[in-house]
């Protein structure tokens, strides 16, 4: 079984442990060349910093749960805490949950007998609130703590599957063989191409240098087909290519989670072959850029 095979069969069995998975998926970044790849798949085995972007699929609003303690022994536990009054240092951390932690944590805390996995607020954040959080019976909040739930840490591994598989299943579309791999054969600006379009690491970023062509892609209105098709023939695009490209957006009229369809996928897995193999007088990452740029304009992305 060669390794695009692999990582397949792992993302569609429910046993397969999903670090190795993303470790194999690392060798095959390496063989294709694609750092941005690399860096994705790194950030979800160990997981993220303070310092790095946090994808979609691991942000979520938060619900926040304080307990606070009045004279003669007497508490109250699991009171909701208002953000709205909150200082402004504290609000937005406690507005919003974030899930930074590698995969293999977040398996270890799927692993416990817990229907919620709980998160503490730090002391500071605590200290902060309590003149704005506050109880009759001078009752004052000594800690708060943020519930997440099971199905919130499965939905974030599930997110990591999807966009690996999706990733997978693009190269394959694009008739990228094991022998390519092997050989290290694999164009990077396609791979960057198939990665942006299955948008993998939650942005639409494309990298491309080469020759410029005179782009205009305000001229393609959203849900236009004609401006889209149009703009494409300008810029050196064959008949037969928009013919099948009209056929491809009317069965795909949108995107799914901001996501080609396969159709869509395909159709520009073949343009970027063509460019690979000087079928069309522009170069790759030349090409990737206008016909991303095109379809993303389209589907108004």
């Amino acid at each position: 079984m060669n390794l695009l095979d692999d990582i397949r069969a792992d993302l569609v069995n429910e046993s397969a442990d999903l670090s190795n998975t993303l470790r194999k998926a690392r060798i095959l970044a390496s063989q294709i060349n694609l750092p941005e790849f690399k860096e994705w798949l790194s950030l979800e085995l160990n997981g993220y910093g303070n310092e790095d972007t946090l994808p979609e699929y691991r942000c979520f609003p938060a619900t926040n749960l304080g307990m606070f303690s009045g004279s003669f022994g007497s508490s109250v536990k699991n009171m909701v805490i208002p953000t709205y009054n909150l200082p402004e240092s504290v609000r937005e951390y406690a507005e919003n949950l974030t899930i930074c932690d590698g995969v293999g944590s977040l398996q270890g805390m799927l692993s416990r007998d817990l229907d919620a996995y709980q998160e503490r607020w730090p002391q500071e954040a605590v200290m902060l609130a309590r003149e704005s959080v506050q109880l009759t019976g001078n009752m004052v909040l000594v800690d708060v703590h943020r519930p997440i739930p099971r199905h919130t840490i499965s939905g974030v591994l599930d997110n990591i599957k999807n966009k690996l598989l999706d990733f997978i299943l693009a190269m394959q579309e694009s008739d990228i063989t094991p022998e390519d791999l092997d050989n290290r054969k694999v164009e990077p600006a396609v791979a960057r191409t198939i990665f942006n379009t299955v948008n993998v690491y939650g942005n639409n970023a494309v990298i491309a240098t080469g020759e410029t062509i005179n782009q205009e892609i305000n001229l393609v209105r959203q849900g236009d087909v004609d401006s889209l098709l149009n703009h494409l023939r300008e810029v050196g695009v064959d008949d037969n290519s928009l013919c099948e490209l009209k056929e491809a957006v009317a069965s795909e009229p949108s995107t799914s989670d901001g996501n080609f369809g396969p159709k869509v996928r395909a159709w520009l897995g073949g343009m970027l072959e063509k460019a690979s193999s000087k079928a069309w007088g522009v170069g790759v990452e030349t090409a990737s850029k206008e016909l991303l740029d095109a379809l993303k304009s389209f589907y108004g992305m």
